[in-house]
């Protein structure tokens, strides 16, 4: 038990450096970023979905009773893969812009509205 008390200042100081990602105080908090995470899966998302995909007639293997439009082989789950890939990718940027303070620098203060 004593041998564990020496990472107790350690954990602490992590701990509190994490704690400034999660509690906003102007920069990203938990809900900013999950909020805006989800928009931008969600868009890039269908700008993904029609890369790469054969319709039924182009491959030439119509199934009966189907619109012959129909995607032969739409590979979502390598779709959501790299739309999770590329929506993290932006997002860290996005978080790195928030928290650098560079987007602040733009914003109006002392307006009528605020």
């Amino acid at each position: 038990m004593i041998r564990y008390l020496q990472y107790l200042p350690v954990a602490l100081t992590v701990l509190g450096l994490l704690s400034r990602f999660f509690i906003r105080d102007g920069g990203v908090g938990v809900v900013n970023g999950v909020v805006v995470f989800l928009i931008s899966w969600w868009v890039i998302i269908f700008m993904m979905l029609p890369i790469g995909v054969r319709s039924q007639e182009e491959g030439g293997e119509v199934v009966e009773g189907s619109e012959p439009g129909a995607p032969q082989s739409p590979m979502l789950k390598k779709k959501m893969w790299w739309t999770t890939v590329a929506t993290s990718t932006l997002w860290v940027v996005y978080f790195i812009i928030t928290e650098s303070g560079l987007m602040a620098q733009f914003m109006p203060t002392g307006s009528f509205w605020g």
